[in-house]
């Protein structure tokens, strides 16, 4: 049966917002809630002109853990480059799967420039990121599995590092991605595949088939279907067009596939190159609507596809509302 999430936005939303937007996605049945790692947001300001978030996930999630009781959470997605040593994420996880057990989980990805540069930090080719990821998986499964680890590899080093606490066995690790390297490394190491803006054909014919081949070379995965494969659908939700389409507007630029490679890290310069990115554009990814169908229409297309999870970031104005159709008229469509 598949599941659902809700993506709490630390970039659109303040860390109180998105702690009232979780406790209301619990209530409305949502399974999953993940929440960005970013250091700067992808925009300057939002879409009617009021300055962006930048929030911290993990001082956010243990709030957001205590305040509520059974949904899973974690990042979506966390890059393990240089301002994160793989040995501080696994003690943060760690102490967060001690306190809430069965309820935590983390999102990685290869990163963004927006997280490495404003910190002084070269920003590595992709080649290297990946590297750098899968090499920060092996360190983290290590550090709950072992006692006293010391790891000498081409990016990472632990010298007699123990975590203390904890349970022996990492949290559910999922690697994000929109090319065959992230769906292979998944397959290979992850728990979890995880991307955005793939259309249901591309995931299915390309990246279903590299996370295939990732398990088949893998020590620790043996069935394909035993990792879990989850898409973000972006989603706008309002009473009228304008309102639902005014708050997408600046992620606009997200759908320049240039800018995840680039060195630009101030969200006001990032903002100004989603300028001749088209509305029509932003329609053709985003789900903008007044209407729930379309929301259960574009989620069913991806659950054919063979997703196990649909994580709704909603850009909606009224968050409430779009919880509200959620659970009356979304979720009861996949019973």
């Amino acid at each position: 049966m598949v599941e659902f999430g809700y993506f709490a936005s630390l970039e659109e939303f303040s860390p109180a917002d998105c702690l009232e937007q979780v406790e209301r996605a619990e209530r409305a049945g949502f399974d999953s809630a993940w929440v960005n790692d970013h250091f700067h947001p992808w925009f300057d300001r939002l879409g009617d002109g009021s300055p962006a978030h930048g929030g911290n996930p993990w001082e956010w999630l243990p709030a957001a853990l205590e305040r509520t009781d059974d949904i899973r959470m974690g990042t979506g997605v966390t890059a393990v480059l240089n301002r994160y040593h793989p040995g501080n994420v696994a003690h943060r996880l760690a102490t967060l799967t001690e306190l809430y057990p069965d309820r935590v989980f983390l999102g990685l990805g290869t990163g963004e420039a927006l997280n490495e540069s404003p910190l002084g930090y070269d920003w590595p080719d992709y080649g290297e990121r990946a590297r750098r990821t899968a090499e920060a998986i092996r360190v983290i499964r290590r550090l709950f599995a072992e006692e006293f680890v010391d790891f000498d590899g081409e990016f990472w080093t632990l010298d007699g590092a123990n975590c203390y606490t904890g349970p022996d066995e990492a949290p559910p690790i999922h690697v994000a991605g929109n090319g065959a390297t992230a769906a292979r490394m998944a397959g290979d190491l992850g728990d979890g595949f995880v991307t955005v803006y793939e259309t249901p054909e591309s995931a299915r014919e390309e990246l279903f088939p590299a996370v295939e081949r990732g398990v088949a070379r893998s020590d620790r995965n043996d069935d394909p279907d035993d990792v879990h494969r989850t898409v973000h659908l972006h989603v706008s939700y309002a009473e009228t067009d304008a309102a639902a389409l005014e708050p997408c507007l600046p992620w606009r630029l997200t759908l320049k596939p240039e800018v995840f490679e680039a060195d630009l890290a101030d969200p006001r310069e990032l903002q100004q190159h989603a300028e001749d990115v088209s509305e029509a554009e932003l329609r053709e990814t985003f789900v903008i609507t007044t209407d729930p169908q379309d929301i259960v229409d574009a989620a069913a297309a991806y659950v054919d596809a063979g997703f196990d999870e649909v994580v709704f970031q909603s850009s909606s104005p009224d968050q409430a509302a779009f919880c509200e159709v959620f659970e009356r008229e979304v979720a009861p469509s996949f019973d």
